[in-house]
């Protein structure tokens, strides 16, 4: 087997770290996975395909791939065959069933989360003045079902999906600057220009998340599925009988997916796995027979045949199933706490406990709700003094202490260490433990009258009861809150907690109906930090927080919805506006340090603990996965690191 130590990959991501693109008016490309850097002559295949070229149901393996491949470098050049057992607490796929399959997009973010580099695109200029993106793609890819991409199928997506009124009423902010939304040019067959008519400064590493799977359909599917293409009363008509009011819900489920993993087994994919069929137990995929990577000696991937996604009714079953050696991949849903139980299993359960970087900027945020329908909850969640008083009143330590055996750093919620935005005096604000000091703070703002079990009460004369809602997933989240509510009633604040499923999560964060939440303090890296951050500015009413859902829906709506913010959140909206279309890079950092200062000095949320360890879950026998990583949402956890080169050892 040919090998290429993890150092040495290092040293590559490390160059690629240091060309990142900074400045507007660069060409983000990477010789180093294009096919001319590799001395390959012939292409190999799994032998699950070999079997259907000799039958006439596939054309070759030279037929099928690309003429320009993206090549994987990485330990070992594998082995093919085998089924990885994955498991998911969701009925739809999600990005939860892909952790193992590489990101399909135009972009994809680096794997420490630092930048983006090439994908399914071979190259992309940006003008100088960062309004223009030209994407040069791969040519000669074609979709799961063997139908050829193209411009094309962008171009579909753009006029017939994007700009259609019904599908889309109002085309969301990703695709507009200064209200225009961004206008699609196909120059090629392989060349398609985004225009802005105005500087877009972070579009390219929007393209590098999730929005780089966005804009491309499958035209020759769905087409089949829209009114642009079929008659009006046929189309209803098909509509009625799958069930549906109208051709546009029929469209949109026939066209559902989760970044180009289908919900629907015939939606074809350029993901290296397809949807073969789900039901109420388990997602099934089966290897992409098109998939556009192969490996450093030509070799097409995914390794790995089929991958069975299992539905868990809980955390707890999960943990049931690692230590039984029932899963081959899993760190959706391990827990930080169980550490020494994964450890103590691993030999009998065939697997090994990895510890990575959670990667998250926090573990757990604490969000009072600020626009809260109630007046007096609303007066001493929006007084600064408050939540100055709530987060002095957390013992961190002992956060670290009881879930992470010592291993995480007490702190705010604030970028990354390593992020360009990041200051260190960001993520030590009002971080120290000092309940005399927090029962102060809340007897100046006057909760300093009780009852008789010591509780605070309101102005009103009620006792200050706060309900904390809150999705158990990801971090250990059940821990940490039973430490800080006990914190908490400690200085007498009475917090009392009710868990939720994720969809009520979103119905009642959205809806303005929470008095507190909690969620992971994720996009604290430069991959999303600078234009996703929801923590830090009211951008739009979001599923997993309730720090100001009524002036983020105001922000999102133009003043139409919601209510107007005060002075000091509208700031942060300016600031946030300037930064999304600032072409001066020094002047963007500028612009990221006032929404992170002021982030530290009114506590918009509330930080617990950062810098923590993640365990992962890996088959003894699963090989090419890295003994260290970052799993976080930013840089789409092993989605960035070519999971279609892990494979089975035996």
């Amino acid at each position: 087997m040919k090998r290429m130590s993890w150092t040495m990959v290092l040293v590559v991501l490390l160059g690629l770290l240091v060309s990142l693109p900074v400045y507007a008016g660069v060409v983000i490309e990477d010789p180093g996975v294009e096919l001319e850097s590799f001395a390959i002559e012939s292409f190999g295949e799994a032998p699950l395909l070999a079997e259907r070229v000799a039958q006439g149901e596939l054309p070759t393996v030279e037929e099928r791939l690309p003429l320009q491949p993206y090549v994987v470098v990485a330990d070992d050049i594998g082995l093919y065959g085998g089924t990885a057992n994955l498991v998911t607490l969701r009925p739809r796929v999600t990005h939860i069933d892909g952790r193992i399959m590489d990101f399909t997009g135009i972009l994809q973010p680096q794997a420490d989360g630092g930048g983006s580099a090439v994908s399914f695109a071979r190259k992309v200029e940006i003008s100088e003045d960062a309004s223009t993106f030209t994407v040069h793609l791969r040519e000669g890819v074609k979709w799961s079902d063997g139908a050829p991409f193209s411009a094309h199928d962008i171009m579909f997506w753009y006029h017939d999906y994007l700009l259609n009124e019904d599908l889309f009423p109002v085309v969301g902010s990703n695709w507009r600057t200064e209200g225009e939304v961004v206008e699609v040019t196909m120059l090629d067959e392989y060349t398609v220009e985004f225009a802005f008519v105005g500087p877009n400064p972070f579009f390219e590493m929007r393209l590098a998340h999730t929005l780089g799977s966005e804009p491309f359909l499958p035209r020759h599917y769905l087409e089949q599925f829209h009114i642009n293409y079929v008659d009006e009363d046929e189309l209803i008509a098909m509509a009625e009988a799958a069930g549906f009011e109208n051709w546009y819900q029929f469209f949109f489920d026939r066209a559902d997916r989760t970044a180009d993993l289908p919900n629907q087994p015939d939606l074809p994919t350029l993901a290296p796995y397809r949807l073969l069929r789900k039901d109420a137990e388990r997602h099934i995929f089966e290897c992409n027979p098109y998939f556009w990577k192969v490996d450093a000696e030509g070799n097409q991937l995914p390794y790995i045949d089929r991958i069975e996604v299992t539905l868990a009714s809980d955390r707890g079953m999960i943990d049931g199933m690692i230590v039984s050696g029932q899963l081959d991949y899993e760190g959706s849903a391990t827990d930080i706490r169980s550490y020494p139980l994964y450890r103590n299993f691993e030999e009998e359960g065939g697997y090994r406990a990895l510890l990575w970087t959670s990667g998250m900027a926090n573990e757990v945020i604490y969000q009072f709700n600020l626009t809260h329908n109630d007046p007096v909850m609303r007066e001493i969640f929006q007084d600064v003094r408050f939540r100055r008083a709530m987060s002095l009143a957390i013992d961190r330590q002992e956060i670290n202490e009881v879930i992470y055996f010592g291993h995480a750093e007490p702190m705010q919620y604030t970028a990354l260490e390593s992020s360009r935005y990041s200051k260190p005096e960001f993520a030590q604000a009002y971080a120290e433990f000092d309940p005399e000091a927090a029962a102060a703070l809340l007897d100046e703002m006057g909760l300093d009258q009780r009852d008789g079990e010591g509780y605070r009460l309101r102005p009103d004369g009620e006792r200050l009861i706060i309900t904390l809602e809150f999705f158990d997933f990801e971090t250990p989240k059940l821990p940490n809150i039973e430490l800080v509510v006990a914190h908490w009633q400690a200085v007498g604040v009475d917090v009392r907690t009710r868990a939720v499923s994720g969809e009520l999560q979103s119905q009642r964060a959205v809806g303005n109906l929470m008095d507190a939440t909690i969620w992971h303090g994720d996009t604290g890296a430069d991959t999303l930090f600078p234009f996703g951050n929801r923590f830090v500015v009211p951008e739009t009413p979001d599923w997993n927080n309730t720090i100001w859902p009524e002036w983020a829906r105001w922000n999102s709506t133009n003043g139409e919805e919601g209510e107007e913010p005060p002075a000091e959140v509208m700031a942060l909206i300016d600031w946030y506006d300037q930064m999304l279309v600032e072409p001066s890079p020094e002047r963007r950092v500028e612009l990221g340090q006032n929404l992170l200062a002021s982030q530290a000095e009114n506590l918009w949320v509330i930080g617990t603990v950062g810098k923590a360890p993640w365990v992962l879950i890996v088959s003894e026998n699963l090989r090419n996965v890295p003994e260290q990583g970052l799993w976080v949402w930013d840089n789409l956890w092993s989605r960035s690191m070519n999971p279609s080169s892990f494979y089975f050892a035996q």
